[in-house]
């Protein structure tokens, strides 16, 4: 097969699925991985696909993500399945007595059902876990951070916000993010206010975990948040094709 005949396979894959892998490719096509990465080194370069981790993608995907497009995100997607078995597993490394924080993002929202029984400490600036909480009747103390109330992401944030969150210390951090780059190993958010509170919570803790649900890869935010080797533990779902041996160490995948 030439190379022109690749390319139009390639982009009409793309075309179908929005995103293929290398390996699948490489596969589909009897020639090497190195071939196909070629390949699409010279699409990108033409401006007919976007490259990732792994594979390719549309150049429709691709986008920066905004403020507007996180809160739309997490309207579609706020307690999904996915993140309930993210969450589930994140809550089994939180034992009696621990302090954790838990994060203005929705996806560490359906953690508190399965922490509702242990006798712990809970700090946090997400208005919607404090409501869970609440509404669950839960055995542990819930300790809210004052400050700048953020109503689209129904948080809070801020000098105010940061200099209680000083005050504690954690045994876990749970914390969220609007977009990860595998490739360049790095996590995403959408502004700064909210990331300034991540990194002092980060700072505070014995432990940091980030919990996504994939559809977070391959998605860049406006502003780097951190480093994805800074996270003790990344802990995200499988999806049909992933490749395990692609991922980084310190990923945890559940399915």
């Amino acid at each position: 097969m030439i190379a022109s005949e690749r390319y139009e396979m390639i982009l009409n894959l793309i075309k179908e699925q929005g995103i293929v892998k290398v390996k699948d490719l490489a596969k589909l096509m009897n020639v090497t991985e190195t071939t196909i990465r070629r390949d699409c080194e010279e699409l990108e370069q033409q401006g007919k696909l976007i490259r990732v981790h792994g594979g390719a993608k549309s150049t429709k995907e691709n986008k920066i993500m905004s403020n507007k497009d996180e809160k739309d995100a997490k309207d579609r997607t706020e307690f999904s399945e996915i993140k309930d078995r993210v969450c589930r597993k994140a809550a089994t490394f939180v034992k009696e007595g621990d302090c954790i924080f838990l994060d203005g993002i929705t996806t560490v929202v359906p953690m508190i059902k399965y922490l509702k029984d242990k006798n712990i400490k809970i700090v946090t600036n997400n208005f919607l876990v404090a409501e869970v909480f609440q509404r669950l009747n839960c055995k542990g103390e819930l300790f809210y951070l004052g400050g700048k109330y953020i109503p689209q992401y129904k948080m809070t944030a801020g000098p105010v916000t940061i200099s209680n969150l000083s005050k504690f210390n954690f045994d876990y951090a749970f914390l969220g993010c609007a977009g990860v780059d595998l490739e360049h190993g790095m996590s995403f958010t959408t502004e700064t206010e909210t990331m300034m509170v991540k990194e002092k919570a980060m700072d505070q803790s014995i432990n940091k975990f980030l919990l996504i649900d994939s559809s977070k890869l391959l998605v860049k935010g406006f502003y780097n948040f951190s480093e994805l080797s800074k996270f003790d533990v990344v802990i995200c779902n499988a999806y049909d094709g992933m490749d395990l041996e692609e991922l980084p160490d310190n990923f945890m995948i559940v399915s």
